[in-house]
């Protein structure tokens, strides 16, 4: 075993086997240790074992004047070998300070030891001689190696045949070394897009949920799971990772907080952990190393008295006590929790938004908030003005204390929502931008006849107008929004009842590939898929196909978002021009399908309201005011729907000279009809490409994605707007394209793409 003891001292020892019974104390060796530095104690087993298995060991230490404050480092039972290595653990918070590596051979004998990287590369070889009582130890410079996992084997001599006899395995995990008061740069908004050194930037991440779900708990706080965690996810190219918290975990008992000293005292008297700030913050800090920043997300309040990972336990429930899980915004007495939107609850929001805004002032490793908490839907907060105040009152601490952070709300009902004002175009005050929760099952699309024999019905909608067009119209409603957007959640979830026909791993490749796609063509400037940790058992057997899915796609993403704002095509509504389901427009859904048939995207979306509150301008001219159309609203064409329009907004695009084709009903437009109005008004049309396949150009990469029809050979046609002289390169690296914008329109581009698959093409300037 490996010992580190907290004062120099010189140990004596006694080990017992147990099998049946326990052995004869067997002596072993005295042992003096340096403070702090681990030292290694070997122990023969007992010559004769009582009968069966072992099925413990003791060892028993004794010191004069008394034995110090030990730490077992390292503990093995094995047999005796020619040659074995032994590490030190490594420190996560001092990563750099050398790393002590042990081991045993024959006395004198001249030893290799090497390290190797998890998947079998030999990173470095070090040369030792072992000491005449066979032990051998050296310092290993840990900034010379990778972070993560590492392997760890010695030798003695080459085996007979040439071949060397290498150790037992042993493994070291190594842990980055940070630099300290080193962070990501901090993240701004200039109008629809979030800026990082000056550009426009997109993210690509997923939600974290470690720290919701496991971390809170008495020995769950793994600084190893946490770094090799985030170590995986930087190297698929993530940048962001939402994290869902238990507000109880920062702020306990009213006014208490980490820098509370009552903080620990209250942590533990609740059976929970009080490092568990103390990782947060080194999560924070490694998430910054490896170029991902972090999103502050409530995901629960302390309301329950019972939730098992706060202190709780349901047989308390159960047996009719009163719960002892951190929940101070619960009465133990009327048995009811304070209602979301109440002052005290709304208070315990703000106050520790205002303790962690000031905490992580500056800190560029975090993103932002989210506002007000996770998926607000009760009747007390989801109402739009409700929810306005209730945003704006939990948003204002955060910017009070660091006035540069992002705040990004999350929209009542689930973020299913995209026809209220304040959740598309006109956000609450100080507010960043919206971060609605969109999965692949749950658009506006019409339920399957077998939905009610689902586990989730709401998911078991349409499959092929899912794939066809239902994440894009879901997005329509913000596509003409003044701020940042961005989908808080999606992945695989419902499968099940979405596509209960098709083996897991193929329903999940092709979901998460989608929304992949189809939250980036929307003009959104970022996507998170749902947690991958916390519950490893469920989420194991399809990890791998996010990591496919998200190492493809984080080119894309890292190269920066669509230029949504480019729109030169309008649609305008009244979203109640066919009745709201679900939270969503179905209203727009003809529209969302006309501008994907005719390759139009980006285009713009908005209701009358949005028209009206952001295009109707009023001078004063004398003592009367005159209306007219504001400048902004520039675009080459609009298309009005008349149902239930407000009259004012066809007259303002009338009185605006703008083309515009008026219909009274938008399923009745035919895809001929839209193309002869849009080139009647000046715009070239991409009519070659098969609607089935759809295009989107972001600032580095050419997107095709099948969204109907069969497999096979596909031929694109793409209008882009690069100039001079480029090349499209294919994911295999291959020149598939040389030439300008025009003669790719004229000679167009080939491939093969499967259905419901993505073909990405790099853009690279000659």
């Amino acid at each position: 075993m490996t010992v580190t003891s907290a004062t120099d001292v010189t140990l004596r020892s006694q080990l017992f086997v147990r099998s049946s019974d326990w052995s004869a104390p067997v002596s072993g060796p005295s042992v003096k240790l340096v403070a702090n530095q681990p030292g290694s104690i070997e122990f023969p087993l007992p010559a004769s074992l009582p009968t069966g298995p072992i099925e413990a060991v003791r060892v028993v230490f004794s010191a004069a004047p008394r034995v110090p404050a030990l730490t077992i480092n390292e503990f093995s039972v094995g047999e005796k070998v020619a040659v074995a290595v032994y590490p030190s653990q490594h420190d996560a918070y001092n990563p750099a300070a050398p790393l002590t590596i042990n081991g045993r051979s024959a006395p004198g004998a001249s030893v290799i030891v090497q390290a190797r990287a998890a998947d079998g590369r030999v990173l470095k070889d070090w040369r030792i001689t072992a000491g005449a009582d066979g032990r051998f130890s050296f310092q290993a410079d840990p900034t010379a190696l990778p972070a993560g996992p590492l392997v760890l084997r010695a030798a003695t001599r080459p085996a007979s045949g040439g071949d060397t006899a290498w150790s037992a395995d042993a493994s070291v995990y190594l842990y980055p070394v940070l630099q300290h008061n080193v962070r990501l740069p901090s993240v701004s908004r200039d109008g629809r897009n979030l800026i990082v050194d000056g550009k426009p930037w997109a993210f690509l991440g997923l939600n974290y949920t470690r720290f919701l779900l496991e971390f809170s708990l008495p020995g769950r706080a793994n600084h190893q799971t946490v770094a090799e965690d985030l170590r995986r996810y930087g190297s698929w190219g993530i940048t962001a990772l939402r994290v869902p918290l238990h507000l109880g975990m920062f702020q306990p008992r009213p006014g208490v907080f980490p820098d509370s000293p009552d903080y620990d005292g209250i942590i533990k008297g609740h059976k929970l952990d009080a490092d568990f700030f103390k990782l947060f913050n080194y999560f924070v800090a490694v998430a910054g190393h490896h170029g991902i920043r972090v999103i502050i997300d409530w995901h629960e309040v302390p309301t329950d008295p019972y939730r098992y990972f706060v202190g709780g336990n349901l047989n308390e429930q159960k047996e009719g006590k009163p719960g002892s899980g951190i929940a101070w915004l619960y009465d133990q007495e009327t048995k009811k929790a304070a209602e979301p939107g109440s002052a005290a609850h709304t208070k315990a929001i703000a106050d520790t938004n205002r303790w962690l805004a000031r905490h992580f002032k500056g800190n560029g490793n975090i993103l932002g908030f989210e506002a007000p908490y996770n998926e607000p839907h009760s009747v007390t907060d989801s109402a739009d003005l409700a929810w306005r105040r209730l945003t704006a009152d939990t948003v204002l601490p955060i910017i009070t204390e660091d006035p540069t952070r992002l705040t990004f709300g999350m929209p009542p009902a689930w973020g299913h929502s995209n026809v209220l004002n304040s959740v598309t175009w006109m956000l609450p005050d100080h507010l960043t931008g919206i971060t609605p929760h969109h999965y692949l099952g749950n658009g506006p699309v019409a339920l399957r006849s077998d939905a009610k024999s689902r586990h989730s019905p709401w998911l078991a909608r349409d499959v092929a107008a899912t794939f066809d067009h239902s994440m894009f119209a879901a997005a329509l409603p913000n596509s003409a929004a003044p701020a940042p957007i961005f989908n808080g959640e999606s992945g695989e979830h419902g499968y099940g009842s979405f596509l209960p026909d098709m083996d897991r791993r193929d329903a999940t490749s092709l979901m998460v590939e989608a929304q992949l796609f189809q939250t980036y063509a929307s003009g959104w400037t970022g996507s998170l898929g749902w947690t991958l940790t916390g519950h490893n058992t469920v989420y194991d057997p399809v990890v791998d196909l996010y990591e496919i899915a998200y190492r493809k796609f984080a080119p894309v993403y890292a190269a920066g978002p669509i230029d949504q704002m480019s729109a030169q095509v309008l649609f305008v509504q009244n979203p109640a021009a066919v009745p709201v389901a679900n939270g969503l427009n179905h209203a727009c859904v003809p529209f969302a399908k006309l501008a994907l048939d005719l390759h139009l995207a980006p285009v713009h979306y908005m209701t009358d309201d949005q028209l009206l509150g952001t295009g109707l301008v009023q001078m004063a001219v004398g003592l009367e005011q005159v209306e007219q159309i504001a400048t902004g609203l520039r675009y080459k064409a609009a298309i009005v729907d008349t149902r239930n329009l407000d009259s004012r907004a066809l007259d303002l695009l009338r009185g605006g000279k703008l083309p515009l084709l008026v219909i009274d009903d938008a399923a009745k437009l035919s895809r001929e009809q839209l193309a002869t109005f849009l080139k009647g008004a000046g715009l070239a049309l991409d009519e070659k490409t098969p609607s089935e396949l759809q295009l989107i150009e972001g600032p580095g990469h050419l997107l095709v994605y099948r969204r109907s029809g069969e497999s096979g050979t596909a031929k694109v046609f793409p209008r882009l707007t690069v100039k001079g002289s480029f090349q499209l390169v294919d994911e295999q690296d291959r020149v598939v394209f040389t030439g300008t914008a025009a003669e790719l329109v004229q000679r167009g581009l080939s491939f093969d793409l499967p259905k419901w698959r993505t073909a990405i093409f790099s853009i690279r300037a000659r």
